[in-house]
């Protein structure tokens, strides 16, 4: 297909977006720091942070990067990225003598107090000086402390007699005769795991702290807890998705977008196999035997968007019959389906969310032995999506955290804020272990002649040589993390945002440091050789 394939219809919530008079009418920043730029080596560290709302920046978009740290400003960022601060004052267990309940920092504060992670940093009178700026020896001490409590008795013994001094002796800073032996065996933890470093000069033990470092060490703890956490990887086999049936090992689970809701009469519908992109394919044996030999589960997509799914989740009739019609395809022992996954996609009203729940109840009631999946959209237009409800009824929810696209203001798919933003806000109704990131592989392009701006959608195979052909700007679009691409032909001037390998890893990130269950793909046959090597590390 042609790189110019035209967007003729966005979602229904662009609409909503369009009429507000503004794309950005999100409560997260959608806007680059003005003093971070691509030459700075903390960018990826102070975006990735901004975009899961661990670090803000000042009035005028300034991050500020060379100003430094106070104490109660860095033990609110650690205990954030721990996630381990405290929800209610009520719920404390008291602080140093000088940070009362009414102060911003208590929350964060007490909870550090509580695990004794911040006790070296307090004097005579238990007073901990919130507002005096901490020191890079204070900092790689209280994230010592904080790393050697998820170790074993015995690991932390091992390390606090004798692997801190073997860590001294090695890493030999040139001003280590400035560091506190009494913090040693937790300063020097920190630097052990990554977490910190110093220079040719020396490890700097009473410098202050700046903003950017700060960002930098978050970064790391943050990272090096993500790299050990696993996640399922599900793979929607559908739509020109062969080129990838051999990737099928690399997944958990593939979920074959073979089948859609046919309902054109009240009354009557069933599972539709046979028309429209949505369709058992030729040669479709090949897919499930390749699945069967990677020893992954098969879902059986079932997808519907059309604008009288409301109607057809008021329509008892219809349901059963579909029901019906979904169960014996699914039972079908020659595909050896193994689950389904329910893609009903636009309910906006919220006077559908019942509906909707009582529709999947029936259908777990007639599959009881299959596990079921429900893909929903953000909640912030889609409000027929019962969150709480559909997380209690099904094994796993697969978050849909794209299509943003605004053509206006030209706000692209996915920008990580706004994905960061719509996890969070699922996870207020859904566990996290049972909560699957989508991502979708796309491009949006803006094609501007004439002061007149047209949105396509481009396929990837088409931005894939655009990228290395000569005459295209390219770079990492901050905040939004996602490849930029700008270039002028006799049609106009094109921008485009891809969901190139950079951009599905910090996606990976995210998933992995809320701990959700895992990601899927939409669909397989647009992920790249290099997105196939990065998922399969």
């Amino acid at each position: 297909m042609s790189i110019f394939k035209k967007v003729a219809v966005q979602a229904a919530a662009l609409c909503v977006l369009a009429s507000a008079g503004t794309a950005y009418a999100y409560d997260v920043s959608l806007k680059p720091f003005t003093d971070v730029t691509d030459q700075d080596w903390f960018q990826n560290e102070v975006y990735s942070l901004s975009a899961i709302g661990i670090i803000d920046g000042y009035s005028g978009l300034t991050y500020k990067p060379d100003n430094t740290l106070t104490r109660e400003a860095f033990i609110k960022l650690l205990m954030t990225a721990k996630h381990q601060e405290a929800t209610s004052a009520s719920a404390l267990a008291g602080a140093p003598s000088d940070v009362n309940q009414g102060r911003w920092s208590y929350p964060f504060v007490s909870a550090a107090y509580e695990r004794k992670w911040i006790d070296f940093m307090l004097d005579s009178q238990g007073m901990l000086h919130p507002e005096n700026a901490i020191t890079r020896e204070e900092v790689a001490s209280v994230v010592g402390k904080a790393l050697l409590d998820s170790q074993t008795a015995e690991a932390r013994n091992r390390w606090t007699v004798q692997g801190w001094k073997e860590e001294k002796e090695k890493r030999n800073f040139a001003d280590s005769g400035a560091m506190s032996d009494k913090l040693g065996q937790y300063a020097y933890y920190a630097v052990n795991q990554g977490i910190m470093e110093g220079d040719q000069t020396g490890f700097h033990p009473q410098q202050s702290l700046t903003r950017k470092e700060a960002a930098a060490i978050i970064y790391r703890l943050i990272d090096t807890e993500v790299a050990a956490h696993g996640i399922e990887k599900i793979g929607f086999y559908a739509i020109r998705s062969y080129p990838a049936i051999k990737r099928m090992p690399l997944l958990n689970q593939v979920a074959f977008g073979w089948s859609h809701l046919a309902y054109t009469a009240a009354g009557t519908a069933k599972l539709e196999t046979d028309t429209t992109e949505y369709r058992i394919p030729s040669g479709w044996e090949e897919a499930v035997q390749t699945a069967d030999a990677a020893k992954v589960d098969k879902d059986l997509m079932v997808y519907y968007g059309e604008k009288n799914l409301k109607d057809f989740l008021k329509d008892e009739p219809a349901q059963k019959a579909f029901i019906q019609s979904l169960k014996a395809v699914l039972t079908d022992s020659k595909y050896g389906f193994t689950g389904v996954t329910m893609d009903f996609e636009g309910l906006m009203e919220a006077d559908s969310a019942p509906d909707y729940i009582q529709f999947l109840k029936a259908l777990k009631a007639a599959i009881p032995t299959y596990p079921m999946s429900v893909a929903v959209q953000p909640d912030y237009y889609y409000k027929g999506y019962d969150l709480k409800e559909i997380g209690a009824l099904a094994d796993t929810v697969i978050l849909m955290a794209y299509d943003f696209t605004h053509l206006d203001s030209k706000l692209p798919s996915a920008p990580l804020p706004l994905v960061n933003d719509a996890v969070k806000r699922t996870l207020a109704y859904v566990p996290k272990e049972k909560l699957v990131l989508g991502i979708s592989k796309q491009a949006n392009q803006w094609i501007t002649a004439n002061g007149q701006s047209e949105l396509f959608n481009p396929d990837i195979e088409a931005v894939e040589n655009r990228l290395k052909a000569p005459g295209a700007n390219q770079g990492l679009s901050m905040p939004f993390f996602l490849r930029e691409i700008v270039f002028q032909d006799d049609r106009g001037r094109h921008e485009m945002y891809y969901e190139d390998t950079t951009s599905i890893e910090k996606k990976v990130w995210l998933a992995k440091y809320y701990g959700l269950k895992g990601i899927s793909l939409w669909y397989m046959g647009n992920y790249t050789d290099s997105d196939w090597a990065l998922l399969s590390k």
